[in-house]
Formats: structure tokens, sequence, C-alpha cells
């Protein structure tokens, strides 16, 4: 192969490598380009199924990954067993949602009747037909007494 031949190979290489890039971040910046309130309305749609008991729509709320793992009896299940205070809460609210490639992180707050309040972190994923729940992740809850940080009026 000739001097002239390589050389257009790398920069062949090089512009081909470039046009990835670019591809990538306009993906990237599409994606952080999601309105909060859009993926807010996917919790919303699931905690909605639950409360009307209607696990199949429920279960079309999550990812494409997670039902592989699940099928709808275990989801549901899982639903009866690991969340069933979540499903009866009182109110909840939404962080600032946290943008990681094709992943959306939601920092959410459960308020309990008993006053008690239950953070937890959705991960959704986007697939071809939008936005679905990937994971939940419950963390430790906060009891009634514990005072919250930010101003009260």
């Amino acid at each position: 192969m000739n001097r002239t031949a390589k050389i257009c190979l790398l920069a062949g290489f090089f512009v081909t490598c470039a046009i990835a890039a670019l591809f990538q971040n306009l993906v990237e910046r599409r994606w952080h380009a999601t309105p909060p309130a859009e993926l807010y309305d996917v919790v919303w749609r699931q905690l909605s199924a639950f409360r009307a008991e209607d696990y199949p729509g429920a279960y079309r709320q999550v990812s494409m990954s997670f039902q592989e793992k699940f099928n709808i009896e275990a989801f549901t299940d899982l639903a009866h067993t690991e969340y069933p205070g979540l499903v009866r809460a009182q109110h909840v609210e939404f962080g600032a949602v946290r943008f990681d490639g094709p992943h959306a992180y939601i920092p959410s707050y459960f308020f309990l009747e008993e006053g008690d309040i239950v953070p937890c972190i959705y991960t959704l994923v986007r697939e071809e037909d939008g936005w679905k729940i990937d994971s939940l992740r419950v963390l430790k809850r906060w009891p009634s007494n514990r005072r919250l940080g930010g101003m009260r009026t």
C-alpha cells in the first residue's frame, strides 16, 4: 500500500470517528432535552395503575430489560410485597432529574399517612417507544419527627 492510500485510509478513519462522536452528542442532547414532566408522567402512570390494581398497566411502564427479569406474575408479587406503602402514599414529590446517557434518575419522596417519608430513586431508560422505568431503589425511611432542610412558609 502506498503512502497516499495509507493517508486516505487514516483520514477516512478519523472522519468516521468525528461523525460518530457528533451523532452521539446529538442523541445525548435529545435525551437531555426531555422535559422532566414527561419523565414524571411515566412514574405517575405506573402509580395510578398500581392504585387502580391495574398490574398489566403498571407493567407496561417498565423497561424491556426489567420485563426480561420479571414476568407479570412476579412483578405483581413484587409490588404486593416490596412496595405496598408507596402505593398508599398521600403525597408524592419529585426532585431534579439527572441524565446519564440513555438513563434518567429521578429522586422521589413518598409522604405516608403516618407522617414518614420514603425517599426513592427511579431509574428510567430511553427505549424506542419512549421512557420506561428500569428500576426503583427504596432508601431508608425518614421518620415523621425528622426535620427536613429548606424554608417553610
